[in-house]
This record gives C-alpha cells, sequence and structure tokens, in this order.
C-alpha cells in the first residue's frame, strides 16, 4: 500500500511519476486493476468504490486522481479520500496530483498517511532548463532545433514539459509522416506544421483578441467547444498567460523601453503555481510580435489587468460549469474583453447569478 501526493504545475514530471509507479506495480503484480479519475468530473461514487472495495479478479488496485484542485471539501471525492485516509487497503496504491503547491486543502488524514517521503511538489522549469529540455527532447526524436524555433515553441505552450513535449512531439511526427530530409526544426517547420494541422485552442483565440476581432474570436471559442468542451479550461489558461505577457509588454513600453528590449527581454509574474519568487522571462518571439503589436496599441494597462482579473474569475466558473451552459459564459467573456475591455457593464452576464436564473425560468 502506497499514497502518493503529485503538487505543483508541471505536469509532465507527473506523468513520468505515474508511468513509472504503474509499472513498477505491474511487475509485482501483473493483474493489478487501474482507475483514472479527475477532480469536479464525476459525483465520487466512482473513487469511493475503486479505493474502498477490494476487486475479485485482482490481487491489486491502482487509483490515479487528477486535478485534486477541482475538488471542494463538500464533494464526495473529498470525504472518500478521507476514508482511505482513516482506514488504508493494503492492496491498494493511490495516486493524487493537484496544481496547488501545498496538501493543506487535502484531508488531514491522507496528508498524513503520504508523510513527507511521499508527497511531492514538481515546480515548473526555468527558461534556460526549458530550452535543454526542448532541445534534448528533440533530439532524441532524431532532430536538431534552431534557437528562434524554440522562441516559437516556448510561446506557444503553457509551462510544463507535457505540453512542450506534446508540441514537439508532434511537429517530428509531422516530419516524419512528410519524409523530410531534413533533419533541422526551423521557425519555417513550425510555421509549416500549423498551417497544415490548423485547429483552434487558446493561441489562436488570444490572437483574435489580441486583434480586436470579436466575429474570429467567437468562431474559436465555437470551434473549441465543439472539438472538446473541456479544452476551454486550458485555453483560458493560454489568455491568462498571454495577458499577463502582454500586461509586462505595456509596463515596459509605459517606462521607454525600445520595442526590441521589450520582446528580448519582458518577464511577468505566471499567473499559476511557480517557484516561490520565480519569474517567467520567454520574451515574445516569431510571428508573435505582430500580434502584440497590435494589442499593445488595442489594450491599455488598466485594461490587461481587468481582463486578468475577469478570466480568472471566469476559470473557476467554468470548471463547476454545467456544459449547457460553457458556449454562453464564454462567448459573454470574449465579448466583455473585446468590446468592454474587461469592464463589467450593467448589461454583461454576471456568471455566479447566471447559473442560478437560469435554472429558475
Amino acid at each position: 500500500m502506497a499514497v502518493f501526493l503529485l503538487l505543483g504545475p508541471e505536469e509532465g514530471e507527473k506523468s513520468e511519476f505515474i508511468k513509472r509507479e504503474r509499472n513498477k506495480i505491474r511487475s509485482l503484480y501483473p493483474d493489478t486493476e487501474e482507475y483514472v479519475f479527475f477532480g469536479g468530473d464525476e459525483d465520487g461514487g466512482g473513487i469511493s468504490s475503486a479505493l474502498s472495495q477490494s476487486s475479485l479478479f485482482s490481487s491489486y488496485r491502482f487509483v490515479v486522481l487528477k486535478h485534486y484542485e477541482n475538488v471542494k471539501k463538500t464533494d464526495e471525492t473529498y470525504s472518500s479520500l478521507s476514508d482511505f485516509g482513516d482506514n488504508p487497503q493494503d492492496d491498494c496504491t493511490l495516486i493524487v496530483t493537484t496544481t496547488e503547491t501545498s496538501s493543506v486543502n487535502l484531508p488531514k488524514s491522507l496528508a498524513i498517511l503520504a508523510g513527507k517521503e511521499n508527497t511531492i511538489v514538481f515546480w515548473e522549469m526555468f527558461d534556460n532548463e526549458k530550452r535543454r529540455w526542448i532541445r534534448e527532447f528533440a533530439s532524441k526524436e532524431g532532430y536538431r532545433i534552431t534557437e528562434d524555433a524554440i522562441d516559437e515553441i516556448l510561446s506557444s505552450v503553457d509551462n510544463n514539459t507535457q505540453e512542450m513535449k506534446n508540441l514537439v512531439g508532434s511537429i517530428t511526427n509531422f516530419l516524419k509522416i512528410q519524409k523530410s530530409e531534413d533533419k533541422t526544426i526551423t521557425l519555417e517547420t513550425i510555421e509549416a506544421y500549423s498551417v497544415r494541422t490548423k485547429g483552434e485552442n487558446g493561441y489562436s483565440l488570444f490572437r483574435a483578441i489580441g486583434e480586436g476581432n470579436l466575429e474570429k474570436a467567437l468562431l474559436s471559442v465555437s470551434s473549441i467547444l465543439l472539438n472538446d468542451s473541456r479544452d476551454i479550461i486550458p485555453a483560458l489558461s493560454v489568455l491568462a498567460t498571454s495577458f499577463r505577457r502582454l500586461e509586462a509588454c505595456i509596463i515596459m513600453q509605459k517606462e521607454r523601453k525600445s520595442e526590441k528590449e521589450i520582446f528580448d527581454t519582458v518577464t511577468f509574474v505566471s499567473p499559476y503555481p511557480s517557484r516561490p519568487g520565480a519569474k517567467r522571462n520567454t520574451g515574445v518571439g516569431g510571428r508573435e510580435k505582430d500580434l502584440y503589436r497590435k494589442a499593445m496599441r488595442i489594450y491599455t494597462l488598466e485594461d490587461t489587468r481587468r481582463i486578468i482579473s475577469l478570466i480568472g474569475r471566469y476559470d473557476t466558473v467554468l470548471k463547476s460549469s454545467s456544459t449547457d451552459l460553457l458556449k454562453l459564459y464564454a462567448e459573454n467573456l470574449i465579448y466583455t474583453i473585446i468590446v468592454d475591455k474587461g469592464r463589467e457593464t450593467p448589461l454583461s452576464l454576471d456568471p455566479p447569478s447566471l447559473e442560478k436564473n437560469y435554472f429558475k425560468s
């Protein structure tokens, strides 16, 4: 029996940890039953059964709960974890992941059971570490990668190795499918990949918002939701990160820094958990420069700060919203950002009260 609490924002390293533990358990108990649950996705009955009931057909259970940050203390999932902490079972390994950097919101009995040894914080990488990681991953796939291509990748993913791995892996697979003899990934390579595999996501959504194009942004939201309604949550993460970078650019502009200095050296504090005091220094690279030039003309410093706060509030609301209301909330957010520059007018929909009024009607 073992309990692991995997904390922090670095999803790639968490995934690798889970894979190693799964392989270890599989080598000891080949008939292991595996369960994966997601915080906020179900009423808790599933994880309760998986943790409390020994299987009739296998000798061991391997249970993973991801995104615990979406679990409330009033949820059955919380009470199931608390019960397991009080009454652990010998034939079960439980792994809980959360983006939070402390176990304070987890059931106390579970945190005690895991102990300091099995409570691990996975911090995001510093910039030099990220660049080295991308080079090494590309090399394992048989490719070199240029510095401007690395800049483009870092400006196109949220700050964890899982997303970097997904994007670089997709690019190398694209080149293999194309049977390209060129073994160097350049900025042009990434642009060609983007054209051939164009799909709407947080980055294309921010591009439309940065250009002030309401119609294009609303179409982007519809496309994201049509593909997978869950994708709107990581899209909001990208928006928050992009507006943080925009905010930092505008501050430097007000300090009369040159455009080159802004784009080369801009730093900003991540809106998500990070090493205490850490700053992300990714600059603005490649084709993103034209976008940020436009966005810096359209949005003021006050606008960006209102918008960042607004996105944070909607992120919380959307995570707990029914699928039927996601499109309504997301479109209202985009309208408020582009048309009202983050100001919530009396005509704006208020997410918390909207759900209540919707179900009353």
